[in-house]
């Protein structure tokens, strides 16, 4: 701050101030003021000041402020007001979605500079100091803050100071002020500061010059300007992130909408791209029907939206209670979804399948918890584009028949009481979700027509991917693919180890272009089981199947099962305590089942601790190559003779394939003397 004197009355003063922070300027101020001494002891000051302000968020934000002040021998009192120049700046993420006429809107978060001012008024407590080297004041004053889109904000202010001058040790007219203050308004609620403040004068000359001169003092204002983060755009269009859907009519349901039939009355009235709020538990004696573009949100849940004009990104939350749909039905589906429907954030528990859609396309189910199902956890039937995320499948109806439960190909498109059956259903994603006791984990299958020879594909399965995803306790297979194409695995883990009612853990049925990446299977009786059968389409072969890390662990029979399969690419391959042999090879001499096991690459695979032999062949095979480590094994390799006298399995090898086993090659000259 620069005062300059006039005269004995009038002075021009410019001040300057800011801060810097991480090499950039955070805050800063430039201002000029000019004040005067009445008759009456009273001076009296006008000024104004320009501000600038990068915030928390990196964005710039001027204005411009106005003040006044009358400082007196006993009582001061100053007011200020403060006008930002320019726009708000975007923030993305903080929109949020709002209810406005019956729709549901979508306002941009957008930061921006509050118009505001204040006031106060003070006075100077007497008999502090005999010597008049120590003030103490005490204040009071209000504030007001307004905005675009935003409630105003009123609030007041308790501010006390206490000034030492002629400090030993510090330039004369120096003064050291300490301070505390508190505020209380209708947004920010109670907050407070602490203040110390060391004030040095340049080109003051021994105890003449009076430390508290009102002309020389700091001018008191809210020198940052006061900015504000939230949903305070326009309103626009909200469109749902996950299914891109634009909002429409929001509908609230709760125990007291009645029954199903009720409900899907208000469902249909509502129109298509509806969000329903569901508030609180709700039974069902029938399915909740789902029209196009409906979004299902539990209470206490939140949906990901943006601006359909502005593109900003926000959410909106429903604040009812939590929310589990039973369905008392065994016999019908809780909810069913039509295309480009949501379903999120709520329990489901009872009826047939838990969620269930057929013939629909660009569905979402999202952090859902279903439960104690009669039949499927979410059954899926020529669905075209399905995401199933962030849920749990749990304790569903465990069939023990294998008469009435157990997959055949002889009857290729049924796998009942799965917790997700996607049934000649093309682009699903399951991923960031966790199943636990069930009959079947997933099932993904294509719709095959087997009434006549040979049977054909009439809806293929394809483009599935399961990422993060984890399976437990499921009585048979955890993951099923029949006649499947283009399938990724990334992170998928198998747990059967707990319990003794086990089948294999993951079946590739006539499934192609597969890949498998950090895989880990635990327990089961084989723990990847590749087959092709002759009773399927001739398109459903199990081939061009690449894994790139593998785990397997404990497997009553063998770690992986080849069945009469070709195009197998194995890398990073750990196998451990398998029951009997940590590969069974089973070729077909006849070609009745698909000619021999062929084509097989191995990297870095390791089998380890296998009961019986690391490999086991049984009937041709043929173009194996890589290496394969086995330890702590009794048998690098076996293979039984036959009835026909000669050895059950065999392998052949064209030129430029070599196999290697611990370090050996494995060919047709060498097989019966290591395997036999």
């Amino acid at each position: 701050m620069l005062p300059f004197r006039l005269d004995a009355s009038q002075t021009f003063l410019i001040d300057l101030n800011g801060s810097l922070v991480e090499g950039g300027v955070r805050q800063a101020s430039f201002g000029t003021g000019y004040r005067f001494t009445t008759a009456g002891q009273w001076t009296v000051g006008l000024y104004g000041y320009y501000d600038y302000l990068n915030s928390r968020l990196g964005n710039d934000f001027h204005q411009l402020s106005f003040g006044a002040e009358a400082l007196g021998p006993v009582f001061e009192t100053r007011a200020n007001v403060y006008l930002p120049l320019g726009s708000d700046k975007t923030v993305d993420g903080a929109g949020r979605g709002v209810i406005s006429d019956g729709i549901l809107r979508f306002r941009e978060g957008r930061e921006q500079a509050r118009p505001g001012m204040d006031a106060e008024a003070g006075v100077k407590i007497p008999g502090v100091s005999d010597d008049g080297n120590a003030e103490l004041k005490l204040f009071a004053g209000s504030y007001w803050y307004g905005g675009k889109n935003v409630s105003d904000m009123f609030g007041a202010k308790l501010r006390a100071e206490l000034a030492f001058a002629n400090v030993p040790g510090l330039p004369a007219g120096s003064t050291v002020s300490l301070g505390a203050s508190a505020t209380y308004d209708n947004q920010d609620k109670l907050g407070g500061a602490v203040m110390a403040r060391l004030r040095i004068p340049f080109g003051a000359t021994g105890r003449a010059a009076d430390p508290f001169d009102p002309a020389t003092q700091a001018v008191r204002r809210a020198s940052l300007i006061k900015t504000h983060v939230g949903a305070t755009g326009d309103l626009e269009d909200a469109v749902f992130d996950l299914t891109g859907q634009t909002a429409g009519n929001v509908l609230t349901v709760s125990a007291q909408s009645g029954n199903a039939a009720a409900i899907n009355s208000l469902l249909a009235a509502a129109g298509d791209g509806a969000l329903v709020l569901a508030d609180g538990n709700i039974g069902l004696d029938g399915s909740l029907m789902l029209s196009n573009g409906q979004a299902l949100l539990g209470g206490g849940g939140t949906l990901a939206l943006r601006g359909a004009s502005s593109g900003g990104r926000g959410t909106f939350t429903n604040e009812g209670a939590g929310t589990t749909l039973t369905g008392y039905d065994p016999a019908q589906d809780v909810v069913t979804m039509a295309s480009n429907g949501m379903v999120s954030s709520l329990a489901v528990t009872g009826g047939l399948a838990g969620i269930a859609s057929t013939g629909t396309s660009g569905l979402i189910i999202d952090n859902v918890d279903i439960s104690r199902t009669a039949h499927d956890g979410i059954r899926l039937t020529g669905v075209d584009g399905a995401v199933v995320q962030n849920s749990t499948i749990h304790d569903l109806y465990i069939c023990e028949s294998s008469t009435l439960c157990e997959f055949a190909v002889g009857n290729p498109n049924r796998a009942p009481y799965a917790a997700i059956s996607a049934h000649g259903t093309k682009g699903l994603a399951v991923r960031d979700t966790t199943i636990d006791n069930v009959t079947y984990g997933v099932f993904a299958g294509s719709a095959i027509d087997d009434g006549d020879w040979p049977p054909v594909v009439t809806a293929l399965a394809s483009d599935i991917t399961l990422d993060n995803v984890s399976i437990s306790r499921s009585r048979r297979e955890g993951i099923l693919l029949v006649a499947a194409d283009r399938v990724a695995m990334n992170r998928v883990t198998i747990d059967n180890s707990a319990q003794d009612r086990d089948m294999d853990l993951v079946v590739l049925q006539g499934s192609s272009n597969v890949s498998i990446t950090d895989m880990v299977l635990k327990g089961g009786i084989n723990g990847l089981m590749l087959v092709t059968a002759p009773s399927l389409p001739d398109e459903a072969v199990t081939t061009d199947v690449e894994v790139n890390g593998l785990t397997i662990d404990g497997t009553q029979n063998a770690g992986i099962f080849f069945n009469p399969v070709a195009g197998i690419d194995l890398r990073n391959v750990t196998i451990t305590n398998a029951g009997t042999y940590g590969m069974f090879i089973y070729g077909d001499e006849w070609g009745f089942l698909g000619g021999p096991v062929a084509d097989v690459g191995f990297e870095n695979v390791v089998i380890d601790n296998a009961r019986t032999a690391g490999l086991y062949f049984m009937g041709p095979s043929e173009d194996f190559s890589g290496d394969v480590t086995v330890r702590n094994t009794p048998r690098d390799c076996k293979s039984d003779p036959s009835w026909s006298g000669g050895l059950s399995g065999s392998i052949s090898q064209p030129s430029g394939s070599v196999f290697i086993v611990n370090g050996q090659e494995l060919g047709a000259s060498t097989f019966e003397a290591r395997c036999g």
